[in-house]
């Protein structure tokens, strides 16, 4: 089921979606709108969850790798987003233990 809405852009804004997007990468500017908005949720999601993974972490629930697993990110990426929030990580006896598994 799909509903209308009516939105205002700004001109500058639709002539680039025009001139980049449509007819190479979308069929239409409702497919460019619903896709963009379908990645900001995904973004808060995915936000959201590494704010409480991080908690975790910082309540030391959860080792990174968990935290890895949890979100689905790399380990990577998640000591990335750890460093973005200023989240120290641990690194001791027990993580090294669970390294050389």
């Amino acid at each position: 089921m799909y509903i209308k809405k009516t939105i205002t852009l700004p001109e500058e804004l639709e002539n680039d979606v025009e001139k980049i997007l449509i007819g190479k990468y979308y069929p239409n500017l409702s497919d460019v709108i619903r896709d963009g908005i379908r990645r900001i949720l995904k973004d808060y999601e995915q936000n959201r969850e590494i704010t409480t993974v991080a908690r975790l972490y910082e309540e030391d629930r959860i080792t990174i790798r968990e935290a890895s697993d949890i979100t689905g990110l790399p380990l990577r990426a998640v000591l990335s987003e750890f460093s973005k929030k200023g989240i120290y990580i641990r690194y001791g006896e027990d993580e090294l233990q669970e390294d050389l598994k």
